[in-house]
């Protein structure tokens, strides 16, 4: 009897011990994790690589969240999503989308990520277009992770009550008791299983989620790319967003002539726009043909009156046509001289301001790529650079280049149209075209798209206006 006291005793511990072991291990996977700064690495990055919003890593590193700036060589804390996710299990709003809105947008504004917006509102893991309008959930849990989770808490209960139960009746009987502790074991090994099994099937459903197949609209058009194209200039060229292209077509890193591309919707006619081209050359050519016509008859009469007159009076018309001869040089001489003239003042030596800023700010949605230098995608320098070419203005490539491209001002004394920089003047790292007041247009950062935005919160080091 005393020895069936000891092995009931060792089985009650033993199960005691694993479960506790269990829940243990289940608690440390919520334990923040860190990160070594890296070159190149900036906040955006981290908060894609372990799933996190920017705002819940800038708030717990207190990192400025208008300069979202971090060192290389920094060590950074990074939320688990697991306690993102008992924060926002407690409270689930909903918005409605509005002009301008995107998922990143939302993302940033609510403090999640974008997959986590997708996930709840069943999006397909690479969709981005929203329309306005919809109503968006923000700031929740997945349904399915929940049930999840309180499936395995129901598990663990119900195991431990049977565990408790095999070790009550293993105090009673040795051979029951045994019995008891296999088929414990046994249907732990089912768990597993189990888990394995439901772990296998929401990989594939990921997998079949972003296979989606591109989504064509009714009214639609096929389009062939040529040389020279950008998903910028074929959007601008139908009347649509590069997001809607991206959306429609199953798009790579580039694209190729001769891809056939899908354009949803679209508001412009690029053939029909041609043709009223050609249509308003043609009256055109037609006034210029009858002008031509009327010069020749007129010049024609003009040589018979001459004609006559020379055979009316030789002596005296001689000297006339000499004198008429030597006006005509004199004035065709004038004449090219005057259009020569024109033709030089045409050339032009300044540009006009408004017309520069308006230009810039045509960019507007075009996506932040690093080195980028056309509207696929600018960098800061980049898109600064682009701009005042436009207007026959060489301010360089780089942020180091163009801070020397004309003279240096204080921010205060800045003019709309100068340049505007962040950091010491012969290291400056950012740059943007001053718009006035507290605002400016700029290509900001990976993640982001060229856009105005204040510095009211982020003040520039210094202004230089372009010679």
């Amino acid at each position: 009897m005393k020895d069936l006291n000891n092995t009931t005793k060792k089985i009650l511990f033993g199960t005691v011990g694993a479960a506790g072991l269990f829940l243990a291990s289940s608690a440390s996977v919520n334990a923040d994790t860190t990160h070594h700064v890296v070159k190149n690495d900036t906040v955006w990055d981290l908060s894609q690589k372990y799933g996190v919003s920017i705002q819940s890593i800038e708030q717990l590193n207190k990192i400025n969240t208008d300069t979202h700036l971090i060192r290389e060589g920094q060590t950074l804390t990074i939320p688990t999503t697991g306690k993102t996710a008992a924060k926002t299990a407690t409270k689930t709003s909903q918005v409605t989308v509005k002009a301008g809105d995107t998922l990143w947008a939302l993302a940033q504004k609510y403090g999640t990520t974008v997959e986590k917006l997708r996930q709840l509102n069943g999006l397909a893991s690479d969709a981005y277009l929203i329309h306005v309008g919809d109503v968006i959930k923000v700031d929740g849990q997945v349904t399915t992770t929940t049930t999840t989770n309180a499936q395995a808490t129901s598990t663990v209960s119900s195991e431990a009550s049977q565990t408790s139960q095999a070790a009550a009746t293993a105090s009673s009987e040795a051979n029951q008791t045994s019995q008891a502790a296999a088929t414990a074991s046994s249907e732990a090994n089912q768990t597993s299983q189990a888990t394995s099994t439901a772990s296998s099937e929401a990989s594939q459903a990921a997998s079949t989620s972003q296979a989606a197949t591109p989504y064509v609209a009714a009214n639609h058009v096929t389009y062939t790319v040529q040389a020279g194209d950008s998903l910028y200039t074929i959007a601008q060229k139908y009347g649509v967003t590069v997001d809607s292209l991206r959306q429609a077509n199953t798009l790579g890193a580039t694209l190729q002539v001769g891809q056939s591309l899908t354009v949803n919707d679209p508001t412009k006619n690029p053939q029909a726009s041609v043709a009223a081209s050609q249509a308003e050359q043609t009256p055109a050519q037609t006034t210029t043909t009858s002008q031509a016509t009327q010069a020749t008859q007129t010049t024609q009469a003009a040589t018979t009156t001459n004609q006559v007159a020379q055979t009316t009076s030789q002596t005296t018309s001689q000297p006339a046509a000499q004198t008429q001869t030597s006006q005509a040089s004199q004035t065709t001489q004038t004449s090219q001289q005057t259009q020569a003239s024109q033709a030089q003042v045409a050339t032009p030596s300044s540009y006009s301001v408004s017309a520069l800023l308006s230009y810039a700010q045509t960019f507007t949605g075009v996506p932040y790529v690093l080195g980028g230098t056309t509207p696929a995608g600018f960098d800061c320098s980049g898109f600064t650079q682009y701009v005042f070419n436009h207007f026959g203005k060489n301010i360089g490539r780089t942020t180091y280049q163009q801070q020397y491209a004309g003279t240096k001002l204080a921010v205060s004394s800045a003019q709309p149209g100068d340049l505007l920089f962040w950091g010491a003047y012969g290291s400056a790292y950012h740059v943007g075209i001053y718009l006035g007041g507290s605002s400016y247009i700029a290509a900001p950062e990976p993640g982001e798209s060229v856009s105005v935005k204040s510095f009211t919160y982020y003040q520039p080091s210094f202004a230089v206006h372009v010679n």
